[in-house]
């Protein structure tokens, strides 16, 4: 793990990094298999560019600093990237994400969670893949959850080619009832098992360092 403060604009080539960004912008360059974690960051806009024959995941986690982020993804010919992002608003935030696939043989799949404690958690979601593009996949998979406050979710995928696979899938609700009655059933409090409902949703798309770093645990 390569822990690193950043700023301004970097290349990240093959590894896994934990990256502390002080500064409100932020431009990546991806050259190989990387992994990277934004974890409470400052971040209010960050770019994000796909080099050839490259991969990225980015796990994304925000409930301290609650700032709108803007996110730009370019990618051109045979990369992925696997966008995890979960973020818990107490006042009115945006994310939006715009994805340009610009090439063929690209891969992306989205997955955005969030929780609305107060105000408006807004979260849109552009993907746009260019004509006369081939072998590309675009998957957005949404969710959200209402916990006092309000939540819209715009998912959109504006795809100029007729050679490419997409899909998205977009929930919002509460507390899985079902779930709940049977926490309830145990004995665990009302309290205590909300809360392990809301953790659980919270790093369902996360992976144990983020989980840990981030006191999840």
């Amino acid at each position: 793990m390569n822990k690193l403060l950043v700023s301004d604009i970097i290349d990240l080539s093959n590894g896994v990094y934990d990256l502390t960004c002080q500064n409100k912008e932020l431009e990546i360059n991806i050259l190989g298999d990387v992994t990277i974690y934004l974890i409470n960051t400052s971040l209010e806009l960050l770019k994000i560019n796909l080099n050839k024959e490259s991969n990225l995941t980015v796990y994304h986690l925000n409930f301290q600093n609650l700032k709108d982020l803007k996110v730009d993804v370019y990618q051109n010919n045979d990369s992925k990237i696997i966008f995890n992002s979960t973020f818990i608003n107490d006042k009115n935030r945006d994310l939006l994400i715009n994805n340009y696939i610009n090439g063929n043989n690209n891969v992306s799949k989205l997955n955005i969670r969030c929780i609305s404690k107060k105000d408006l958690a807004q979260v849109i979601i552009n993907v746009f893949v260019k004509s006369n593009t081939k072998n590309n996949i675009a998957l957005e998979d949404l969710k959200g959850i209402n916990n006092g406050g309000l939540i819209h979710i715009e998912p959109n995928i504006v795809a100029s080619s007729n050679e490419v696979i997409a899909n998205h899938l977009t929930t919002i609700g509460g507390l899985n009832k079902d779930e709940l009655n049977y926490l309830l059933s145990k004995k665990i409090s009302e309290e205590e098992s909300k809360k392990l409902l809301l953790n659980s949703f919270i790093y369902g798309n996360m992976d144990d360092y983020i989980k840990k770093e981030s006191g999840g645990e």
